[in-house]
């Protein structure tokens, strides 16, 4: 076990409240929440490896999520080093999910269910949200991220500073900008295109608002939450349009030297143009839906 084994004899003894304090330094709300919760439920393995075992046959994605929490718990602990001893030894895998698995899950959600809660959404909820739901549709954006641009944007435009953020020739979202904000250890967001009546809403209705915020409003409503499903009402919409290479980078799911081979203006303006003209039928319903209200 050694030393630091005998130190952390129980749960008690570790002081979770400071390891929650040291990952919101570096990972957003959700991602804390998700890490501590399966960092208390399993710390122990770190202690007595054996248990390793019961994690080697959980299914993909659980097994993702709790090595990920006890990674970050043994860097916290100063144990990393025993920690990748024991991955090492139980023969620990970390799959990411492949093309095929991503292709199957948007197959396998109803886009035009989501088409039809996005459009009572629009409908039902006050318009700061409807909008913040708009923007996420269209740029593709996790929850957050859409969110957090939203905010930014108004908070820039106020300070007169929105050409840190937007690059108006083409009318792009430099999300690459804001690394604090936008960029992360696994989840990053590099570039969103918009257009001019897109923008023109957030800076009319200034949504400034929290994802709290709307998730209370859904479930004020008793609607479901189906935000996150709006990543691939976008990716499904794109399809005819652009490769799954593009779609990759728009959402962020690239790494960053890829990014780099991308941030070439001439193919940055072709793939705005295409991007605009698959996501323009969408835009068009939802904001003539908005202006409705």
């Amino acid at each position: 076990m050694g030393l630091i084994g005998e130190i952390f004899q129980n749960r008690a003894e570790i002081d979770f409240e400071s390891f929650k304090e040291w990952l919101s330094k570096t990972h957003c709300d959700s991602t804390v929440k998700a890490i501590m919760r399966y960092a208390q439920r399993y710390w122990h393995v770190l202690f007595s490896p054996n248990e390793a075992s019961k994690i080697a046959v959980m299914p993909k994605d659980m097994r993702r999520n709790v090595m990920a929490s006890l990674a970050n718990l043994s860097r916290f602990l100063g144990m990393y080093e025993q920690w990748k001893a024991i991955v090492k030894t139980y023969g620990l895998k970390w799959e990411k999910r492949n093309g095929l698995e991503v292709l199957l899950s948007i197959l396998n959600t109803n886009i035009e269910e989501v088409r039809e809660w996005l459009k009572e959404a629009i409908v039902r909820l006050p318009k700061k949200y409807a909008v913040a739901l708009i923007f996420n549709a269209l740029t593709g954006l996790r929850p957050r991220e859409g969110i957090n641009a939203c905010n930014l944007i108004v908070e820039l435009s106020e300070q007169n500073r929105l050409n840190e953020y937007l690059d108006k020739d083409l009318m792009m979202l430099q999300h690459f900008r804001f690394p604090k904000i936008f960029l992360r250890k696994s989840k990053n967001a590099y570039i969103s295109f918009i257009t001019p009546e897109l923008l023109n809403l957030v800076l009319k209705y200034k949504p400034r608002i929290k994802y709290k915020g709307l998730h209370s409003a859904l479930r004020k409503l008793k609607m479901k939450n189906k935000t996150k499903q709006l990543r691939k009402l976008f990716a499904t919409t794109l399809r005819e349009y652009l490769p799954q290479e593009s779609i990759d980078l728009l959402q962020g799911r690239i790494g960053q030297n890829i990014f780099v081979r991308f941030y070439y203006k001439p193919t940055l303006a072709k793939l705005r143009e295409q991007t605009l003209k698959g996501i323009e039928p969408l835009q068009k319903e939802l904001i003539e839906l908005f202006n409705k209200k």
